[in-house]
C-alpha cells in the first residue's frame, strides 16, 4: 500500500470535441508506449519520457477502434450502478439500494432504516454516482480526519497531512514527509478495516516495504489484521465502484 514516488512523471489531457479525453503519462521505467482504459471511463497512454506527442496521438489514432469497444464495455459497467445494483455498503454494513428520482427535494443521500437512499434529478448513472461519491466522500473526511491522529497518537507516530483521495488500485498509501492518504471508497468497509488500513500506513512510516518486521509491527498495532485483510481482498471489486 506504500506510495513511494520513484518515477517522474506529468499528465497531459489531449480531448477532442467528439471523443474521450486521454490521460499521457510519462514515466521514467516505459519502455514503450501502451494503453489502457480505465473501470470509469478514462484513457491512459504510458509513454517513455523523450518520446514526441505525435507519435503518441498516432498510436492513440491507430487504436481508436480498440478505444471505443472498451469505453462501450465500461459505459454498461457504470451503467449497472442505477440498472443493475441491489445493495450497496456503508462503514461495513450492507443497505439495500435505492433512488429516488426528484426535482422537490435536494439531491442528496440518506439512511432510512435498512436503506440508503439517493434522491437525483435524473436517473442518468453519471449523476447519480456524482451524488453518491460527493456524500461517500464527505463521510470519509469527517471519519478518517479525525480517526487517522488519533490512532497514529496511540501508536505514538506523528501525523501532518491526511487526504482523502480516489486511487484506483489501493486503499491507502503514505509518504516519509507523515502523509497518510486514504480512497474514500475505504468509507464502505467495516470501521475495523478501515482501522487496519490506517493500521498499515502507520507501519509503512517505521518501515517503507513489507519485510518481516513490517508485518510483525503491523501485528504489534492489531494482532487479528489477517481478517481487515481478507474482507479487503474479498470485496476488491469497490475499488472499481
Amino acid at each position: 500500500m506504500t506510495d513511494i514516488p520513484i518515477e517522474k512523471s506529468y499528465n497531459q489531457e489531449h480531448s477532442e470535441a467528439s471523443g474521450p479525453t486521454i490521460k499521457i503519462k510519462r514515466l521514467a521505467s516505459s519502455r514503450s508506449l501502451k494503453l489502457r482504459v480505465m473501470d470509469n471511463g478514462e484513457v491512459v497512454v504510458t509513454a517513455p519520457p523523450h518520446v514526441p506527442e505525435r507519435y503518441i496521438y498516432e498510436f492513440i489514432e491507430q487504436n481508436e477502434i480498440w478505444i471505443a469497444e472498451k469505453l462501450a464495455k465500461s459505459a454498461v459497467k457504470q451503467q449497472a450502478l442505477t440498472d443493475d445494483r441491489e445493495t450497496i455498503f456503508f462503514r461495513g454494513k450492507e443497505y439495500q439500494f435505492r433512488i429516488n428520482i426528484t426535482t422537490a427535494h435536494k439531491a442528496g443521500v440518506s439512511i432510512s432504516g435498512e436503506q440508503l437512499v439517493v434522491t437525483s434529478p435524473s436517473e442518468d448513472h453519471r449523476e447519480v454516482r456524482k451524488i453518491l461519491e460527493k456524500w461517500y466522500r464527505k463521510q470519509a473526511e469527517k471519519r478518517f480526519k479525525e480517526r487517522v491522529p488519533l490512532l497514529a497518537d496511540l501508536v505514538g507516530r506523528d501525523i501532518i497531512t491526511v487526504s482523502i483521495r480516489s486511487q484506483r488500485t489501493r486503499w491507502g498509501s503514505c509518504s516519509s514527509r507523515l502523509q497518510i492518504s486514504l480512497n474514500w471508497r475505504l468509507i464502505m468497509a467495516p470501521d475495523s478495516v478501515s482501522d487496519y488500513v490506517i493500521y498499515h500506513e502507520l507501519a509503512h512510516l517505521t518501515h517503507m516495504n513489507h519485510s518481516k518486521r513490517f508485518w510483525d509491527l503491523v501485528s504489534d498495532y492489531l494482532p487479528n489484521y489477517k481478517d481487515a485483510e481478507k474482507w479487503l481482498k474479498s470485496h476488491h471489486e469497490l475499488l472499481k465502484f
